[in-house]
């Protein structure tokens, strides 16, 4: 897997040596080893993720990177951290009036989809697009979609996971609040669950690694984040979020999306097979 940009700096992301073996003569395999180890030959690997115990100690690894990658920060990523901070104080005053516009602009067709369609990507449907991303991956045995499907499961979960903290400290009312709370109205810890939006940060976690895997595919990274926007907006349309609370879950969605798509996850040795119209064998990659 390459670089990409994550909350803080990682830096652990590791080349890969890739040899293939198959029937050659000793001798050729050891020169072959030989010549890939002293020439730095490094193949950047985006199929290497399997189900097995390194993914589970994969979610410990990615969620203490997230946890203490503030400690690694330098005067760039605090400063984007405080620019982030003072254009959602700004969105704050826009809050009501984007809440406005949108209960005054409904529809039938589309209070539907968005009640029915768009709003269940922050959960069942994102678990559809990646089960369907898996089984293909396992019926065509293509190790590159059962990878995609095993991260972006981990980043739905890490991001899940990591915005109920502000969920529970910042204790934000919602739009639909019973008592006509508006945008302004914190209550603190355990007394509010609209910032950030849930949903949205699910979304992005998902659709974050899909554009990841798949950039070289142009529609991919276009539709993911489209739908992954749709179903912020249609928290805001549904009146169940603020627009600053939609715009934090898609940060942290991407943030922790991109994170678990450049972070490795198996041992130092990982065995898959490989075969082409020459010869059948396997493919064994080396991470130092």
């Amino acid at each position: 897997m390459g670089r990409g940009q994550t909350p803080g700096k990682t830096t652990d992301t590791k080349p890969e040596t890739v040899i293939e073996m198959n029937s050659t003569p000793k001798y050729l395999s050891a020169l072959i080893l030989t010549l890939v180890v002293f020439t730095n030959l490094v193949f950047a690997q985006v199929d290497t993720v399997r189900f097995n115990k390194y993914y589970f100690k994969k979610y410990w690894t990615d969620t203490k990177a997230i946890v203490t990658s503030p400690l690694e920060w330098d005067a760039k990523d605090w400063t984007k951290l405080g620019v982030f901070v003072a254009a959602e104080g700004g969105l704050l005053f826009a809050d009501q009036s984007v809440a406005n516009f949108f209960q005054t602009h409904r529809t039938t067709t589309e209070t539907y989809i968005s009640k029915n369609i768009l709003e269940h990507f922050g959960a069942e449907h994102s678990f559809i697009v990646i089960s369907g991303i898996f089984t293909y991956g396992i019926l065509a045995k293509n190790n590159k979609s059962i990878s995609t499907a095993l991260l972006a499961l981990e980043s739905f979960a890490l991001a899940s996971l990591i915005t109920r903290i502000p969920k529970t400290l910042v204790g934000r009312q919602r739009p639909d609040n019973w008592q006509g709370y508006g945008p302004f109205h914190f209550d603190g810890p355990l007394h509010g669950t609209s910032f950030p939006s849930g949903h949205t940060t699910a979304s992005f976690a998902v659709a974050s690694v899909l554009a990841t895997q798949f950039r070289d595919h142009k529609w991919i990274p276009i539709t993911a984040y489209s739908v992954a926007t749709l179903a912020g907006l249609s928290r805001i349309y549904d009146n169940k979020h603020w627009l600053t609370d939609v715009v934090a879950g898609a940060t942290i969605g991407t943030l922790v999306g991109n994170l678990v798509s450049h972070r490795k996850s198996n041992s130092q040795f990982t065995v898959v097979p490989f075969g082409n119209s020459n010869f059948q064998g396997v493919k064994l990659a080396y991470v130092w």
